[in-house]
Order: C-alpha cells, then structure tokens, then sequence
C-alpha cells in the first residue's frame, strides 16, 4: 500500500504574528523556509525531523494494510 501525503496541508502558525497559514507537504519538503504573507517572517520547518515522521505514518499505514489483508483469508 502506499500513499503519498504531498498534496495534503498542514496549519502552521507564524513564529512572528501568530497568524496561521497553509502549505502543501510536498512545498514543505522542497524548501522548509516558509514566509509568512502577513507579516513577512520566515518560518524554518525541520524538514529532517518532518520526513521522519512522514516515513513513520506510511510505515504504519503498510503495517495496517497488511493486518488488515490477513483478516481476508
């Protein structure tokens, strides 16, 4: 099974005003600099830290699927 979260969004909120934004995981693991367009401030995302939890949801999601194909037989 596999899935790909890069079209999904996540909420972040701006380290400068507060005020929350939207991008794409696939923008967010191409650059993890992110401005904010209300105020301007440069948010960092930990890109290593965000693909490891990435990797840890897929591995479940396989790990569910394969439980889940055993109670078909």
């Amino acid at each position: 099974m596999t899935i790909n979260f890069d079209n999904e969004t996540i909420e972040i909120p701006c380290s400068g005003c507060g005020k929350k934004f939207q991008e794409t995981i696939r923008r967010i693991k191409g650059d993890p600099r992110l401005t904010c367009s209300a105020c301007g401030t440069v948010n960092a995302v930990d890109a290593d830290q965000f693909r490891k939890v990435e990797q840890a949801i897929k591995k479940s999601m396989d790990d569910l699927g394969k439980a889940l194909g055993k109670l078909d037989k």
